[in-house]
Formats: structure tokens, C-alpha cells, sequence
């Protein structure tokens, strides 16, 4: 089994509002997400315990791996609906050195090797200009870095349920993408905002590069967000990956 070590945890919040899902299937098959709610955790609770499910169910009709994941967040989303509550989602699923992965939101994932930091996914936010230009086309009231209708703001400008937001272009659909592990790939990182809005990719690396187990990393990045300040809540998985497995 791959080494591993999650940390979930609200910091200086109240409440913990995200949410994690991680199944070791096999020694080379693992399905993870990690989901960042708002306006309660229902939203991320609900994607948690239903994204798996959809995407095996999307699995067993045919698809291929990036249709399950794009239709099984597409249907999570429409589920939120009648409900306040959203999330921000990414997701891989990895089977032998294959990774399948998406995300809506500012959720990210990151691979990690002897080169330094990849990130495989992208940032759904203001700063992204084609988020930027999707929003003001619909309408929405741009405030950096949020948006605004009706007075309530929204820093994601992608995600799953916030059926409010959904007129201004807050859209649910997911990037999708596949990406081959090599044996200069060392961890595989997937976290909330609440770790990288305080440690960069790069910073990240620095700070694990040369760390043997993944309960260490994890608790170096743990301490290091409170030492810097961070106070939102702060949800990742961390996966080392050992060379005979890709």
C-alpha cells in the first residue's frame, strides 16, 4: 500500500465545512477528492458520499473515465439545486501510473517530484482572465477577488450546487484531464484553498522535498499554515508514491 496521511481539520474556523473521500482500491488503483463547502457543509458531505459512486456507476455504462467524472459532477451539481449549499471539487481517480483527475473550483491537485511542483489542475477564479470575462459577460458584479450578486460574494467562480450563482456564469462544469506518472514523480497532493492560499507549490516543495513518509509532510505543512497565519479550514491528502508501483 502506498504511504498516505490526510489531514482535515478547521483551524481557526468555527465549523469544518470540507469534506475528503479516499479509497486505497488496490496497491495500484485510488479514487480521492477532496471538497471545500460553503454556507454549511453539506454541500462537500454530499459530493463526498455520491461523486465515488457516480463515477463507478458512469464506469460500468461505458464511459470512459473523464465522461464519469463530468457527468457524475454535472449531477451532483443539479442535486444541490433546491439547497444553499455549495462546494468546490477536484478529484483523481489512478490506476497503475494512469491518472484521471477533475476539478471545479479552486481545489487543486499537485504532483510532486525531484523537479520541483506540478500543478495539473487550474485555479477557478478572477485572476483566471477566461473566468473573469465568463462572469462580467453574465452580469455578475466583480469585486476582487469576489463576486457578487445580491450582495453575497463568491471567490470560487466554479462549483458544485450555488444554484443562486448560476446565472452570473458560477458554471459546475469541470476541467478534465489525464496525466502519466513517471519515477521522478515522488507525492501526489490534493488540497483546498485553505493550504495553498498560505503555502505556494513551490514553497510546498521545499518543504517536503527530502521528507521520507507522508505523516512527516503532512505535519510540516500543517504546522507551517498556522505558523503563517492561515485560519481557514484546511483539508488535504497526501500520497507518496514508491518507484515499483508506477
Amino acid at each position: 500500500m502506498k504511504d498516505f496521511a490526510v489531514v482535515s481539520e478547521a483551524n481557526k474556523r468555527k465549523t469544518l465545512e470540507d469534506a475528503y473521500f479516499l479509497d486505497i482500491i488496490s496497491e495500484f488503483e485510488i479514487f480521492c477528492g477532496v471538497y471545500d463547502g460553503h454556507v454549511g457543509s453539506f454541500a462537500a458531505e454530499y459530493a463526498r458520499d455520491n461523486i465515488y459512486r457516480m463515477f463507478f456507476e458512469e464506469l460500468s455504462k461505458g464511459k470512459n473515465e473523464l465522461e464519469a467524472f463530468k457527468n457524475a459532477y454535472e449531477a451532483i451539481s443539479d442535486s444541490l439545486s433546491v439547497q444553499e449549499s455549495g462546494t468546490v471539487a477536484v478529484n483523481f481517480y489512478l490506476r497503475n501510473s494512469k491518472m484521471f483527475y477533475a476539478n471545479t473550483g479552486d481545489a487543486r491537485l499537485v504532483i510532486i517530484g525531484d523537479y520541483g511542483a506540478r500543478q495539473l489542475t487550474e485555479d477557478h477564479r478572477l485572476d483566471n482572465p477566461e473566468e473573469k470575462e465568463r462572469i462580467e459577460k453574465n452580469g455578475g458584479i466583480i469585486m476582487p477577488p469576489y463576486v457578487y450578486k445580491g450582495g453575497i460574494g463568491m471567490m470560487p467562480t466554479r462549483t458544485l450546487g450555488d444554484a443562486y450563482f448560476k446565472d452570473i456564469g458560477i458554471i459546475c462544469t469541470p476541467d478534465l484531464g489525464f496525466y502519466i506518472l513517471s519515477e521522478t514523480d515522488k507525492w501526489i497532493l490534493a488540497g483546498t484553498d485553505g493550504l495553498f492560499d498560505v503555502l505556494d507549490n513551490d514553497c510546498i516543495f521545499g518543504l517536503i522535498r527530502d521528507e521520507q513518509s507522508a505523516k512527516a509532510a503532512s505535519t510540516i505543512l500543517k504546522k507551517e499554515v498556522l505558523l503563517r497565519g492561515g485560519g481557514d479550514n484546511v483539508t488535504f491528502v497526501l500520497i507518496k508514491l514508491c518507484e515499483r508501483e508506477l
